[in-house]
């Protein structure tokens, strides 16, 4: 398995969350909330002691490491339930398992990339495992069985400071003693008695747990009612050692999330949200940052009176794009009837195995089938996503009514868990064999089976391979190299700022560039760390070398946006009573009554006041979106991929015109794009097949071709304008365009001035 996880591996940071995880492994920070702790410190020891290639690329390989771990513990799950069977169908189920579990495709993505939720799969798969162990020495060695069930406490509870969810294994969990203590008592009445209290420890624990990683304080009330009911039914038995050491174990455990406090207060570099107190360490672990969405809301409108509800065609709508997800396990590279053929086959290979694995050992059977039903079915009731990134685009026609990524990784478990069942059904499907074929015949047909996802999702869910392998660290490179020395650059979401903040923080490069995220500019605790930031200097060995005359000698003094604190607490959202006009040494804005002004808009007021009086360079990324122009468009000339802020801009006469509203520094843009920037394999296909999220980056890379193509349009330089234009073309191709390259190559470029 992980020979497989290392030959697909992604080389660097890879888009969406992988850079902020990276970032704060390296610098030992505090990440969005919940803040993941575990992860943090986990990466930051890994980076440390594997010094194998680049520091991105071994944070991947630890998410490789701890997916096949877990691949490795379900083979010992699936090992232990197929006792009985010959050696070689014990081996090659449990190898099946172990397979089919470890290469669907989203288990199979995500162990390719820094994310946490291989570690979340880890400790679910070991709890699973340690289950087993548990029911076992319970025979054998009754003294031992309580210590298996602290390390499950113990493991339960530590996971919270990675992912919640590793605690959607508890229900499995709870069944499994259950029933293993109902079907299997012990033989003395006091012991019988013991485990039951056990059990009720364990149940209860597992409800503090929940509590405390959902900050819900009535949750933990309950939670506490129910562990002090555990405590009382032991001293009823005179036994109160193991409670004591149940609470004392998930307390260690829970104790994780200490870092967050420990760390913020040191301030690093990366510290969202800024736990640095009780409020705001509450405020991450409940994740108020992001708002909560209730299990009747309906999740397209803001909670409240106002909201419509939840209804039956939305829930089914919600089950249709689950499904989705599961067609997608087995074969998503293949085309679309393909890949569905081949999912009703591992459908009807996990029900056959769950009613094999159900009458060979049921406690494990109700085991994995609770765990599958909970990260499965459960999970689309308790999340309650809006519409899929992919699905019912002619009911909702806008992306706010949709999520704004797939959200196949947070049913991951369920896929794994099916994956397990499906190789239960090979070994059904081979004794079955064995009794009208020749027993090689049906392990052949068995092992060629489990081994379809492997082939069948390795060009989808390899993030080394494809032409976007590169892509997250190339548009952050590009990002900062179009920002002229200690300039601002003011981003928007995700995928424009964590990889920023890795090529800054871990790589070290352009760290005189200052980002702005507009989305976090809304809160308070940003700007104030925006406020106490040093400006950096600007290393002239890693930028482009226009950029070395244009460098002050030294940096800028001072902090990168100077905020006193009685100015950020001033900076609410406003509605201006009258017209105006905003100036900022030769620059002016008009600006409306009646506009609304939210924090994001006053800090970007804020940061042209400061940098355009004293020639520091203002910039909007190409991404960050026209919305977030405030009126600007006259004074934005648009050079590699960033909108600079130049007062009249319109009036400058050596600018040419864009195609995207704003002026146009053609010749800074040619050079960029020419000799400055990364494109990694873009280029290499003769037709680009990207994933969505790559696919937004590979727009924001065409905008700039296009402003060259037209510029060298409008100097009349066929050549030129093709070779830019099919650039363009071949990133974002569309009808319209397809057609001017046409006139071009057929009619020459002055026909593009003819009516």
């Amino acid at each position: 398995m992980l020979l497989g996880y290392v030959i697909t591996l992604a080389p660097t940071v890879t888009l969406w969350d992988a850079g902020e995880f990276i970032t704060a492994a390296k610098v030992l920070g505090v990440p969005h909330p919940p803040g993941t702790p575990l992860f943090v410190l986990l990466g930051n020891v890994w980076g440390g002691i594997v010094r194998i290639g680049a520091y991105a690329w071994r944070l991947n390989l630890m998410s490789a490491c701890f997916s096949a771990a877990g691949a490795g513990c379900l083979f010992l799950v699936a090992h232990r339930l197929l006792e009985g069977e010959t050696r070689w169908v014990r081996i090659g189920g449990a190898a099946a398992a172990a397979v089919l579990s470890a290469f669907t495709f989203t288990e199979w993505q995500n162990s390719n990339e820094t994310e946490v939720y291989t570690v979340a799969t880890f400790s679910i798969a070991a709890i699973c495992w340690l289950c087993l162990r548990w029911r076992d020495v319970r025979v054998s060695q009754p003294s031992r069985a309580p210590h298996f069930l602290l390390l499950i406490v113990y493991i339960a509870a530590l996971s919270i400071g990675n992912h919640l969810l590793a605690l959607l294994v508890g229900p499995a969990v709870s069944l499994f003693i259950a029933y293993t203590l109902h079907s299997r008592p012990a033989a003395h009445p006091d012991e019988r008695r013991i485990e039951w209290a056990e059990w009720g420890t364990l149940t209860a624990l597992w409800f503090v747990l929940v509590a405390v990683g959902l900050g819900s304080t009535p949750m933990l009330i309950g939670g506490g009612i129910l562990v002090a009911a555990a405590v009382v039914a032991y001293l009823l038995i005179e036994a109160p050692v193991f409670p004591a050491m149940a609470i004392l174990t998930a307390a260690a455990g829970v104790s994780i999330y200490a870092f967050l406090y420990i760390r913020s207060g040191l301030h690093p570099v990366l510290n969202e949200a800024a736990p640095e107190n009780w409020h705001n360490l509450l405020a991450v672990i409940r994740r108020e940052q992001f708002g909560s969405r209730g299990l009747l809301d309906n999740p397209m409108f803001f909670p409240g009176p106002d909201n419509p509800g939840r209804t039956l065609k939305l829930f089914g709508q919600q089950l249709i794009n689950f499904f989705q997800y599961c067609s997608w396990q087995w074969g998503r590279s293949l085309p679309f009837v393909p890949m569905v053929l081949v999912a009703l086959l591992f459908v009807s290979l996990g029900l056959v195995g769950f009613e094999f694995a159900r009458r060979r050992d049921r406690g494990t059977a109700y085991l994995l089938g609770a765990l599958w039903l909970v990260t499965g079915l459960g999970l689309v009731v308790y999340m309650n996503f809006k519409a899929g990134y992919s699905l019912f685009w002619d009911q909702y026609q806008t992306i706010d009514q949709h999520e704004v990524r797939e959200r196949d990784y947070f049913f991951v478990v369920s896929f794994q868990i099916w994956g397990v069942f499906a190789a239960f059904g090979l070994v059904r499907l081979v004794r079955w064999m064995s009794q009208v074929a020749p027993p090689r015949l049906g392990i052949a047909v068995a092992s060629i089976v489990a081994v379809v996802p492997f082939a069948a999702n390795f060009t989808a869910a390899s993030r080394r391979h494809g032409p976007d392998a590169t892509i997250a660290r190339d548009f952050a490179w590009n990002l900062v190299q179009s920002v002229e020395p200690y300039g601002v650059l003011f981003a928007y979401g995700d995928n424009d700022t964590f990889p920023v903040w890795y090529l800054q923080e871990v790589e070290g490069i352009r760290q005189d560039v200052t980002l702005v995220n507009l989305s976090l500019a809304n809160l308070d605790w940003y700007l104030a760390q925006l406020a106490s930031r040093p400006t950096r200097p600007f290393d002239p060995a890693r930028a482009p070398a226009v950029y070395r005359a244009l460098a002050p000698r030294a940096p800028p003094a001072g902090p990168v946006l100077q905020f006193t604190p009685q100015e950020i607490e001033g900076m609410q959202p406003l509605q201006l009573s009258d017209d105006g006009v905003f100036r900022a040494g030769n620059f002016e804005l008009a600006v409306r009554k009646g506009q609304v002004l939210r924090t994001s808009d006053q800090v970007i007021f804020y940061t042209i006041a400061q940098y355009l009086p004293v020639g520091r360079p203002v910039t909007f990324g190409v991404s960050s979106g026209r919305g977030s122009w405030l009126g600007l468009d006259p004074h934005l000339v648009f050079q590699g991929l960033v909108f600079k802020v130049v007062p009249r801009a319109d009036t400058t006469r050596r600018l040419v015109r864009g195609l995207q509203g704003p002026m146009v520094d053609s010749t800074r843009t040619r050079l960029l794009v020419d000799s400055a920037f990364s494109w990694g394999k873009l280029f290499e296909p003769d037709t680009l097949v990207l994933e969505p999220a790559a696919d937004q980056v590979a727009t924001s890379f065409s905008a700039a071709f296009l402003e060259l193509g037209n510029a060298a349009v409008l100097r009349g330089d066929q050549r030129q304008a093709l070779y830019y234009l099919r650039r363009s073309y071949h990133l974002n191709p569309s009808t319209a365009l397809a057609g001017v390259i046409r006139r071009i190559e057929t009619e020459g470029v002055q026909s593009l001035f003819r009516r």
